[in-house]
């Protein structure tokens, strides 16, 4: 979460985005990856992870016997809640987290698993163990 925290604070006041990976049990993630945002219209309130980061993640994750567990990025300047959109391109079995970052400062993330393809998505508990 410190990785995900420290990231939104370096994107504001963009959205950022990244990869969550780890062992493949019960949605433990242990590795927060960056990726770029290549949303070109704009990247204040959306994000697309660029391919090429997500390729290269999911490759090195899969070298390591880890799974990717889901994707995060951030809302600045708004709540970490999911949006229409969020939900339009969201799909089962990933979890999906929203880091608020308000003036540039992290505050809340919240936790959200689609029910199918383009949603609903339903907030889910997050638990940050240290």
């Amino acid at each position: 979460m410190e990785a995900i925290r420290a990231h939104a604070k370096e994107g504001y006041p963009y959205e950022i985005c990244g990869v969550m990976v780890g062992p493949g049990r019960d949605g433990l993630v242990t590795e927060a990856h960056r990726a770029k945002n290549i949303e070109q219209e704009r990247p204040q309130v959306r994000y697309t992870i660029d391919p090429h980061d997500q390729i290269r993640i999911e490759r090195d994750a899969d070298e390591r016997g880890l799974q990717v567990v889901g994707y995060y990025h951030s809302h600045p300047d708004h709540p970490a809640l999911a949006s229409v959109t969020d939900a339009e391109r969201s799909f089962p079995g990933a979890v999906f987290l929203i880091i608020a970052c308000e003036r540039g400062e992290p505050k809340d993330a919240n936790a959200f698993v689609a029910a199918d393809i383009g949603g609903p998505m339903r907030q889910e508990e997050l638990e940050i163990l240290e």
